[in-house]
């Protein structure tokens, strides 16, 4: 064989093995989803990086997956949330679409509220706050260091932090 040949065939190898280990990575996570017996949806602004199959999570703990993304109203993304069982969600609960680390995946994180009603299966929720893109966050703070002149070595670092979160959560 000449070495253009082998070149080529090792490609088409690890091509093979590559495409073998992503059917079964994701093989996997789609054969262990079941039917789901509780649906919720949440409107978004962006969803950008959010996944079909992302976990939805409450309290860090995975309680479902997000089983569908579309246009709602207003050009919004409708993402569905399907769960395995039942869950007592109450009516003022609240979700995100946070990132694993910095650059990790999206997920949905659910955070509960304190309404003694709880949501039903088909239910919308009320308040979601849509993904912090990275480039947001540092244009932002680019904004925030451009208004301040001269950061002096005697402010409190306290308050400049303080500051930064006000700005950053100002959308």
């Amino acid at each position: 064989m000449k070495p253009d040949t082998k070149k080529v065939l090792l490609g088409l190898l690890l091509f093979l093995i590559l495409g073998v280990w992503l059917l079964l990575a994701h093989g996997g996570s789609v054969s262990e989803k079941k039917m789901s017996s509780f649906i919720l949806y949440a409107e978004f602004k962006k969803a950008d990086g959010l996944m079909n199959g992302a976990p939805v999570r409450l309290a860090g703990m995975p309680v479902g997956y997000v089983s569908e993304q579309k246009f709602g109203d207003n050009f919004q993304v409708r993402v569905t949330l399907s769960f395995d069982k039942k869950m007592e969600i109450p009516a003022d609960s609240s979700v995100t679409i946070e990132t694993d680390g910095l650059l990790g995946a999206k997920h949905v994180e659910l955070t509960p509220g304190a309404d003694e009603e709880m949501l039903e299966s088909g239910d919308t929720l009320a308040y979601s706050q849509d993904v912090m893109l990275l480039d947001e966050l540092l244009n932002k703070l680019n904004t925030y260091m451009a208004k301040k002149k001269a950061v002096k070595p005697e402010e409190n670092t306290e308050n400049e932090i303080e500051e930064v979160n006000d700005e950053t959560q100002s959308d």
